[in-house]
């Protein structure tokens, strides 16, 4: 009868050689060793197939794995998910790092039933690092150890009244500071690739509302924040998706998509109008995206290129333009709009 293995590393990598020897370093100084490194590659052209050949050379334990195409960011962390043999499932990202003893502290906190586990992390600035961006991700650290001061289990209806306290905030951090057992990808399906940044917020909401989650209040992860992450890229290049309809996309889950019946069950309960919030936030939205297509100074029709895009993948969002009017939101949201895309905010 075949083993079966503990836990599953799983690291996604894309052009990742700059950091990719550090990363495996770290998950080979584990100081728990039943577990496979699964490495999946999706379509390299810098040599981190050369880095990882070599690496898997020295321990029969990793296993590289390429993709016949380009599958994309999310599409690679659930193919990472399909190929796992593991009962346990932990994410480490190429260009990250963990401590020698993050799966050991994390299995000893799993409880019998426990689905999400979650550590705290520290973040490696590297130079070029905005002062906006540090403190950003510093405060996302401050609201972790807040919310979780210590190791007692969080059970569903004590995370749902988070998330909705917390409704834009990522409450429990990156994929490498998570544990996952496998059966939440057969109970909540697999990560939306919809989404952009959001894809592991989403996520972490989709399986905590029914599970719980169990934070492990010790640093054991780093999370390295660059101008070469897939993050710091797409935000450089797509703000208004990144930080207007990714967010509101996943509050369309919560309102809309039948995994999330739980906490909008302790929505209705505290009197909190998730439907309501959403329709304002998409009006909002699309109105940034017709004002920027009208703008007689700057016109520009990416957002709007965005939103629909976004829009068919979420049924929520499609009556939006039937129901919207430019006028009714008028200076405010030419306001708003040049602030999101960096433009002159005084009428000229």
């Amino acid at each position: 009868m075949q083993e079966v293995i503990p836990v599953s590393i799983c690291i996604p990598t894309y052009n990742g050689a700059r950091y990719l020897e550090a990363c495996l370093d770290s998950v080979l100084s584990q100081t728990y060793k039943n577990i496979e490194i699964l490495v999946v590659d999706d379509g390299s052209t810098d040599s981190t197939v050369e880095v990882l050949e070599r690496y898997a050379t020295i321990d029969q334990r990793i296993r590289l794995v390429r993709n016949k195409k380009n599958l994309g960011l999310v599409g690679n962390w659930n193919r990472c998910v399909e190929l796992a043999k593991g009962e346990w499932i932990k994410f480490v990202f190429q260009d990250d790092l963990i401590a020698p003893a993050c799966l050991e502290r994390m299995l000893a906190a799993a409880q019998p039933g426990s689905s999400l586990v979650f550590c705290r992390r520290d973040f490696i600035f590297e130079e070029g690092t905005t002062p906006s961006a540090r403190n950003a991700y510093l405060e996302g650290k401050s609201l972790v150890a807040l919310l979780f001061p210590d190791d007692t289990l969080v059970s569903a209806r004590q995370f749902s009244e988070m998330v909705l306290n917390n409704m834009e905030r990522n409450l429990i951090g990156e994929p490498t500071v998570v544990m996952l057992h496998r059966r939440v990808f057969q109970q909540f399906g697999s990560f939306n690739s919809h989404l952009i940044v959001s894809c592991d917020t989403e996520y972490w909401i989709r399986v905590g509302i029914h599970t719980g989650v169990v934070p492990v209040p010790e640093v054991l992860a780093s999370f390295r924040v660059h101008d070469d992450s897939v993050s710091a890229q797409s935000l450089a290049k797509r703000e208004y998706r990144m930080n207007v309809l990714d967010e509101i996309a996943v509050l369309h889950e919560v309102v809309f998509n039948p995994a999330y019946q739980p906490i909008r069950e302790v929505a209705a309960e505290s009197g909190i109008d998730l439907t309501r919030q959403f329709r304002k936030k998409a009006l909002w939205a699309y109105g940034l995206a017709k004002q920027a297509e009208r703008d007689e100074k700057h016109p520009d029709n990416s957002l709007m290129n965005e939103w629909r895009e976004v829009a068919p993948h979420f049924k929520g969002l499609s009556p939006i333009p039937l129901r919207y009017s430019v006028q009714r939101q008028g200076r405010l949201l030419k306001y708003q709009l040049r602030s999101l895309l960096g433009l002159k905010q005084t009428e000229q």
